[in-house]
């Protein structure tokens, strides 16, 4: 196993999802989210443990960042393009099909599958372009 080698870099690409789910879901598409969630502020905010979405959700972003580092070392890819395609690769391989369970399983809606795999999407390629060029 090929364990990252800066882990500096790990650790900036883990916080990559909190900073782009902060814009995200917030002043470029939050209104949109709750619109298709069919919440208001006040029932997020009610229900909110600011522990436990964080906390696990950063330890989810630590390992995925871990799994990408070594994905790109184990790639030997040094290049942004290079990390866009294993960002890009990630995505289409486990994010894209098992999101579509909660589709598929859950009458979820369809433009919230759309707007959560974009924003996937986005933050995949922007750790993968990180990690590429900071190892």
């Amino acid at each position: 196993m090929l364990m990252p080698s800066n882990w500096i870099a790990v650790i900036a690409a883990a916080l990559l999802p909190m900073l782009i789910g902060f814009l995200w879901y917030g002043p470029l598409f939050g209104k949109k989210w709750m619109e298709l969630m069919e919440l208001t502020e006040e029932e997020i905010r009610a229900d909110f443990n600011a522990a436990k979405s964080y906390g696990v959700s950063m330890i989810g972003a630590f390992l995925t960042a871990v799994v990408m580092a070594m994905l790109i070392g184990f790639a030997d890819v040094s290049s942004v393009v290079g990390g866009l395609g294993i960002g890009l690769a990630c995505w289409a391989g486990f994010y894209l099909p098992f999101g579509w369970q909660s589709v598929a399983f859950e009458n979820k809606k369809m433009a919230l599958y759309v707007m959560s795999m974009c924003y996937n999407l986005t933050v995949l390629l922007a750790m993968g372009a990180l990690l590429a060029v900071w190892q």
